[in-house]
């Protein structure tokens, strides 16, 4: 290797995307595999259509998913914890809006000893009275300590305002609604929605079929109280005709910024040529706002903007915290970025700068099995198609600065966007 020269540079055509391989367990739930890097690790991630969109009120969702490994069948809470460790395992559950998600990685020596583990908390959670009171007195706890942050109080503020209170991706969650959670509520949200028909299963790292038949016979077996297509209840966003909601705290240093609007979710034509607009505004470490906001101007320690996108929306924000003193003077230089993106075409210096720095974060997201299973479960999340990320690549290189300017004139217009400000803002 000639080390005193430097490494030439590369440009990416294409991106080797792992196909999964996909079938059936025997009670019909669908299986996504991909076989991938080279340690004895298999990491299971089930993913249910059981997030905030499907609870009959607040707090069951998460409260359903993160009580599972609280007690089950054959195991109490003490016991599940003991054996994951002793195996060296590790469980994780997540809610999401639309989802719900129990991850298990495990060596795959082990992949029966913690299958027989997780197949019962699955399918036979208890859900403690006991364990569900110290719960939500802990989440409590959370909660009041969240109430004291500028950051917490901007971004409810900021989902109320875009979908409304009623809405699922927009309603907020009280200090009394913990009180209200029971087992009962728990019992019926697992039977509802943990079930066989409303499941999905990403397998990745040493599979092979000895794995498949391992994973069938644990948790392709059993019916798992399985109903009929699960209900998905409709809600419309009602967005708020303010044009700044400000949220005061006394006492407050800084003031948390949000400003944006909904726009839409991945599945939308247009999402990869704003999500390279998105990129040179505030999606990275070099933008344009972290260079005026905090470079210029100082006004922050750091500002982002980003796309979120959602089963069945999605929004643009931009997100800060700034000095109370300054935070009218931080709103201001936020606009002024906008309108240079409106008025002015990007240079080709700055433009193939983001496009390849948004192809080496793509790489990244197939560089080993972990990695490889959290994007492939985006996919699966949202519903998109295996070439979703090919379809990225395609766009970034062929996008132009005349792109990007009608992209900004479309969508980075001020008078749509929504401030929310928590703090103060002199």
């Amino acid at each position: 290797m000639e080390r005193t020269k430097q490494p030439g540079i590369q440009s990416i055509e294409t991106i080797h995307i792992p196909s999964a391989n996909q079938f059936r367990l025997s009670n019909n739930i669908p299986v996504y595999s991909i076989h991938s890097g080279t340690e004895e690790i298999v990491k299971i991630d089930l993913l249910f259509r059981a997030g905030n969109w499907f609870q009959p009120k607040p707090l069951i969702a998460m409260t359903s998913n993160e009580m599972l490994p609280e007690g089950s069948k054959h195991y109490t809470a003490g016991e599940i914890a003991e054996k994951f460790d002793y195996y060296g395992a590790f469980l994780k559950t997540s809610v999401n809006k639309d989802v719900a998600m129990v991850s298990l990685l495990t060596l795959k020596k082990y992949l029966r000893e913690t299958l027989d583990i997780l197949s019962d908390i699955l399918i036979n959670p208890t859900y403690p009275e006991e364990e569900l009171k110290t719960y939500i007195k802990h989440k409590k706890q959370e909660f009041l300590l969240e109430q004291s942050r500028v950051n917490h109080l901007s971004r409810i503020k900021f989902n109320e305002a875009l979908f409304g209170n009623h809405h699922p991706y927009g309603k907020m969650v009280h200090l009394e609604d913990y009180d209200s959670v029971t087992r009962e509520d728990l019992v019926n949200f697992h039977t509802n929605y943990y079930t066989t028909s409303n499941s999905e299963i990403l397998l990745t790292g040493k599979v092979d079929d000895s794995v498949h038949q391992t994973i069938d016979e644990f948790l392709g077996t059993f019916l798992w109280k399985t109903k009929g297509k699960t209900h998905a209840p409709d809600y419309v966003p009602f967005t708020t005709s303010e044009r700044e909601i400000f949220t005061p705290k006394e006492n407050a240093v800084q003031s948390a910024i949000r400003i944006g609007k909904i726009v839409f979710g991945k599945h939308h034509p247009e999402f990869p040529g704003i999500q390279v607009l998105n990129t040179i505004l505030g999606g990275y470490f070099g933008s344009r706002l972290m260079k005026k906001v905090r470079e210029e101007k100082g006004y922050t320690y750091g500002i982002n903007s980003l796309l979120v996108p959602l089963v069945n929306e999605g929004y643009f924000v931009i997100i800060s915290e700034v000095g109370a003193g300054v935070c009218r003077k931080a709103i201001a230089a936020i606009y002024d970025e906008m309108k240079k993106l409106r008025n002015e075409k990007v240079s080709d210096e700055e433009l193939n700068m983001v496009k390849n720095y948004m192809l080496g974060q793509l790489l990244r997201t197939f560089d080993g099995p972990l990695p490889t299973s959290s994007t492939y479960l985006n996919l699966l999340e949202l519903r998109l198609k295996e070439d979703y990320y090919q379809q990225m690549v395609d766009t970034i290189n062929q996008i132009t600065a005349e792109d990007i300017l009608e992209l900004a004139n479309k969508y980075l217009t001020e008078k749509d966007m929504i401030r929310s400000i928590a703090g103060k803002c002199e």
